[in-house]
């Protein structure tokens, strides 16, 4: 167990044998560590330490024993992401999900199973847009914008993983834990690219597409996406029918009730036959003359966060399951950083 802890959080903060070697002032050797991680060697306490110092973990995250097994992750633009990346947000993914598991636990929390334990056969961008309509069914959603997807998705059962930062090549990912609970991983972007992201792995989950080739999946789980975010009846009402011209004004004021992109509304209005194929042309090419087509633009002033995590360790400390402390160590933060977060309202009632 120790062997694999090590090499985990060495590749969760993104290391190779010589750089976790330098960071600890090359006190332990490259080749020690590679022997720690083949279990060949035990490391002394004093080692352990070191190396807990130089990856920024507690040594009890060495002891930690855990049964959680990541399904097949399948990265988004994965010939661009680096392996070594890939495997950092791997273990950063799963140590999350074990700190978020263990809470559920603590609490007696059973998992609830909002996604259809079949999946739903799409052979064509046409069936994804019925089966974006009959998942707003099966979530009770309506047609109404979604407000919060990613407290949304907690509510329904699938476990979000937000990285907070920005990584090149890589925008979200998703998996299964035990073959038994969903999850979805994404890294800081744009609201509105955050939204579509996260509902693109949701269409990973629940759409069954293997068979297909790689191209058309991200295509089918945009259109999925895009569906969910933004109904065909919505952008009918929203555009008044087919359109010839479409200020762009219009699409920031779509955006700022449903939170998805101008872009991504001039290619769903494409897509449902709103506008033509010559007319989305001519506007992508004016918003890249502009320099707008990459940028985000309008805004949206919805939020895009899941408090359910650091809500069931609030419930913990009030009914006297879990410490302070033990919270704030599963909540992976300082005693006095968690203080001030959970008492966040406290501070702002006296403002």
């Amino acid at each position: 167990m120790l062997d694999t802890r090590l090499k985990m959080a060495r590749m969760m903060a993104g290391f190779s044998l010589q750089e976790l070697s330098d960071k600890t002032n090359n006190a332990i050797s490259k080749q020690a560590i590679g022997k720690y991680e083949k279990g060949l060697m035990k490391p002394s306490f004093q080692n352990l330490q070191a190396i807990s110092k130089a990856l920024n973990v507690k040594v009890d995250y060495f002891l930690r024993e855990s049964n959680l097994e990541l399904g097949e992750i399948k990265f988004r633009k994965q010939t661009k992401l680096p392996k070594k990346k890939q495997n950092e947000i791997t273990e950063k993914t799963r140590d999350f999900l074990e700190r978020y598991l263990e809470t559920e636990s603590l609490l007696n929390q059973s998992h609830s199973h909002a996604i259809p334990n079949k999946k739903y056969v799409a052979k064509t961008l046409s069936d994804v847009e019925k089966i974006s309509l009959e998942f707003r069914k099966y979530w009770d959603l309506g047609s109404n914008p979604i407000y919060n997807i990613l407290e949304t998705l907690e509510d329904k059962g699938i476990k979000v993983v937000y990285i907070n930062e920005e990584i090149k090549h890589f925008s979200g990912m998703s998996t299964w834990i035990n073959d038994e609970i969903p999850v979805i991983a994404l890294s800081r972007m744009a609201i509105d690219r955050l939204r579509f992201t996260a509902l693109h792995e949701l269409g990973h989950l629940i759409l069954n597409i293997e068979n297909l080739e790689d191209k058309i999946q991200e295509r089918m789980c945009d259109r999925f996406a895009a569906s969910m975010l933004l109904p065909k009846k919505a952008l009918i009402n929203k555009l008044g029918g087919h359109r010839r011209n479409i200020h762009l004004r219009e699409l920031s004021f779509i955006k700022s009730e449903y939170g998805i992109s101008p872009q991504a509304i001039l290619y769903r209005a494409k897509d449902l036959g709103l506008i033509s194929d010559s007319y989305f042309i001519s506007q992508v090419k004016f918003l890249r003359m502009r320099g707008l087509w990459s940028k985000e633009i309008g805004t949206y002033q919805g939020e895009e966060k899941s408090n359910r995590f650091l809500q069931l360790l609030c419930r913990g400390i009030s009914e006297e399951f879990i410490t302070s402390s033990k919270a704030a160590s599963l909540y992976n933060m300082k005693l006095s950083a968690f203080r001030r977060e959970i008492n966040k309202v406290d501070a702002d009632s006296n403002n």
